[in-house]
This record gives C-alpha cells, structure tokens and sequence, in this order.
C-alpha cells in the first residue's frame, strides 16, 4: 500500500510539472507578449501617424500595465495599421510578431470597440493565413462621428491549438487580452 501510495505521488509529481500557462503546442509556443505596439497610419495623409504603446514588463499575473497609450483617432478618417508584439523581459528581446507570422494559421486577432464609440469606428483585418483566414497583424480602421468620442477596443489574440481556427470564432485559449483606450477626435 505504502509502494502504490508512493508511487501515485511520484506520478501527481511529474504531471503537475509539466503544467504550463494555457495548452500550447510546445513545439510551436512562443513567448508571452510585454511590449505590443500599435501604429496606424492615415491613408490620406502618412504625416498623420498615430503609434500607441502597451507594456507590462512583468508578464501575465504581475503588477499592472506600466503604459497605456490612448489611441487618438481623427473622426471620418481611413487609417492602415500594424501591431508588433514583442516579449522584453529577455534580453534580447523577442520579436514575437515574426513567430505569429510564421504560425498565422494558428492564430487571430480579435479587435472589438467597446459599446460607447461601436458605431463610429470599424477594424478590418487585412492579411490572410494559408487558409485564406483573417490574422490581423495588418489592418484597416475607419471612424466616422460628428462628436469627439471616448472609448477603448479589446484586443485578443486567440491561439489554435485545441480546436480549428475557422476565421469567425475566437478559441479556447488567448495569447493575449487587452483593451487600449480609444479617443475619436473631431
């Protein structure tokens, strides 16, 4: 009995170990994001960038965000836009944005504005996986209002690896989940 007992404990040992964060795929896991920044670009004038930054150099679980950036957005503007996502608390830091490029069928950007300025901004996904699904490391953000707004948009990066990515669901498991406040300026 003292064997089984032992041996159970030993066994509850070594799986409780091999526990992670959230059910990756280890051969295609990437680092935790510190560092996301976002960077749109007027499409009718690129003198108008506008470049928010999001960092909590502790990772996941830790003290809060050290920066949020508000995203300030002019009212009836078309903008391009990009987000980088690195992971800084390693020195050097990683580029965690090349590791989602190459896995972009496993992985989604969700962007959904908060209920206050829903009706006056649109984010549309750009760039495609090989399956012809949205990834959204590129995107188009269109606002329209004849009132300066104040809001925020969640971001999500959902990751595919406990169920297939359909391009219209988020999955089970997050990258990332974030909101980045948003202020529509008219």
């Amino acid at each position: 009995m003292k064997t089984t007992l032992f041996a159970l404990c030993i066994s509850l040992l070594v799986i409780s170990c091999g526990l992670t964060d959230h059910n990756h795929d280890q051969d295609n896991d990437h680092d935790y994001a510190t560092t996301i920044i976002m960077t749109l670009i007027n499409e009718n004038n690129s003198a108008d960038t506008v470049s928010a930054l999001w960092k909590d150099l502790d990772g996941p679980g830790g003290a809060m965000p050290s920066i949020i950036d508000t995203i300030k957005l002019k009212a009836n503007t078309s903008y391009l836009g990009t987000i980088q996502l690195f992971n800084e608390s390693k020195n050097p830091r990683t580029n965690i944005t090349t590791e989602i490029a190459g896995n972009s069928y496993k992985h989604q950007f969700f962007f959904t504005p908060s209920t206050v300025i829903s009706n006056n901004i649109e984010w549309k996904i750009t760039d495609k996986d090989r399956n012809n699904h949205p990834v959204g490391l590129t995107y188009k953000v269109q606002t329209s209002t004849s009132t300066s707004q104040i809001g925020s948009v969640n971001i999500v990066l959902s990751h595919y690896d406990s169920m297939t990515k359909d391009g219209i669901r988020k999955s089970l498991e997050s990258d990332i989940d974030i909101d980045f406040p948003v202020m529509i300026i008219n």
